[in-house]
């Protein structure tokens, strides 16, 4: 069973790593979204707790703790406050596990990153799916202005559950045990410091940000020159206020173009996390495609 008492660790690069492992069969690699120091919420591997142990009926799953969140450590140097930094962790993290020919899954900002993760290294996956990902879609998200009225004190209990209700359709997938893991998260000294870092000190502007605009401007051009190359999933939920449907549509667009082994699947009344709000539903669409490749 997925919870906090079943995290592994490893170093990876001299970052201590945390990460959940279960099943047998084809690796399924599931990465979550958000970032180091985010004032909102504190993603981490435990978004998955709905969908985990479903899945290691059907394979073998691995769910990390991100560069920098949840109880992987931030990184070493303020120049690694970037989303470089994060994807090349990932690639670390594979290598270290010796895992091979990996279905790479990722959420949000972590759907960038498996997008960019296929396209950059894509000897080490099999296929790679994306999942309300604003950052990796063309256009703006609406994260700044659908939680621009985030309660304080930030990164409290009510507050985080506040920015996850708002993300979702149905408020019930906001379940105490997740709002406990990122509680936790939230009162670690090195999540603090990497919130002040990224707010007070600046790196958030001055670093991350230009790092995301980069990446997506280079990744849309690898896109459009030579394509995925690997079989592509995109999930979708129709209600997703952050990420919307037509950000969505011409993501795939784009992603479809030079892959024809690309599809798209929308779930209606679904928020952001759609594998939350449709987890048995979501398993079994994962289940599928990943059969098909």
């Amino acid at each position: 069973m997925m919870d906090s008492k079943s995290g592994k660790f490893v170093d990876v690069d001299g970052i201590r790593t945390r990460y959940f492992e279960a099943g047998s069969g084809e690796t399924v690699l599931l990465v979550h979204g958000g970032n180091f120091g985010s004032p909102h919420c504190c993603d981490c591997s435990l978004d998955w707790n709905l969908n985990f142990d479903g899945l290691a009926e059907h394979f073998h799953v691995v769910a990390l703790d991100k560069l920098g969140q949840g109880f992987t450590a931030i990184p070493s140097s303020q120049n690694d406050y970037t989303m470089d930094a994060v994807v090349r962790h990932t690639l670390r993290f594979i290598e270290t596990l010796n895992l091979s020919d990996v279905h790479v899954v990722g959420h949000s900002r972590g759907g960038y990153l498996t997008c960019r993760l296929t396209l950059e290294y894509a000897d080490y996956v099999k296929s790679c799916t994306i999942i309300d990902s604003n950052t990796g879609a063309p256009g703006q998200g609406r994260n700044h202005i659908e939680f621009d009225d985030t309660p304080k004190p930030f990164l409290s209990r009510a507050s985080q559950r506040w920015v996850l209700e708002g993300y979702s359709y149905n408020s019930k997938v906001v379940t105490e045990e997740w709002l406990d893991e990122m509680e936790q998260i939230a009162a670690i000294p090195t999540y603090r410091k990497a919130v002040e870092l990224m707010e007070e000190g600046g790196l958030n502007e001055r670093l991350f940000q230009p790092s995301i605009a980069r990446g997506r401007a280079e990744m849309f051009e690898w896109l459009m020159d030579r394509g995925m190359q690997r079989p592509t999933l995109m999930v979708w939920g129709l209600n997703d206020p952050t990420a919307t449907l037509d950000q969505g549509f011409a993501y795939y667009e784009i992603l479809s173009l030079k892959e024809p082994r690309t599809e798209m699947h929308i779930f209606n009344e679904s928020g952001h996390f759609t594998y939350r709000e449709h987890p048995v539903a979501f398993n079994e669409t994962l289940r599928s495609f990943i059969a098909s490749c």
